[in-house]
């Protein structure tokens, strides 16, 4: 399945896809249907970014005559051939795509992993009886990292 690919705008979700994969997994009776899921799942997954990512690029240039840099980070930033997809749709809408070096495209757990080892280096313990912050801004980020020595 390629969950809400025509329709939901530049909303997009891998759900009905992660939990088909699961469904299919359970039924592979050969290395080579393991490969063929693992090579289905990943071209699924190219498919969906390119379109999404075309379709966010258009609605920006509606709104932004000026911008025209397309940042892609995180954990996805690492696979290859994501990145040459979205390169792709970045030259055909005539994007400058950016992409950090795969060594520093971690994932949201070790991000939070590190802030944790910051914390706990400077002897700051919370008593975790705060709301959850799922929207944590990247300028508090910033200054915490900063202001615990950490290099940006």
């Amino acid at each position: 399945p390629k969950p809400i690919l025509h329709r939901g705008g530049c909303n997009l979700s891998f759900a009905g896809l992660k939990t088909a994969v699961l469904k299919i997994s359970k039924q592979i009776k050969t290395v080579q249907e393991k490969y063929d899921l693992a090579a289905s799942f990943q071209h699924t997954i190219e498919e969906i970014l390119y379109k999404k990512s075309k379709l966010a690029l258009k609605e920006f240039k509606k709104i932004n005559k000026n911008g025209n840099i397309f940042v892609v980070a995180g954990g996805v930033a690492a696979n290859k051939k994501i990145r040459e997809v979205l390169k792709k749709v970045c030259e055909e809408e005539n994007f400058k795509s950016v992409f950090p070096h795969t060594n520093l495209c971690g994932d949201n757990a070790a991000m939070i992993a590190m802030v944790g080892l910051e914390k706990f280096k400077l002897n700051q313990f919370d008593n975790l009886d705060f709301p959850a912050k799922p929207r944590w801004s990247l300028d508090e980020n910033a200054i915490f990292l900063k202001g615990a020595g950490v290099k940006l």
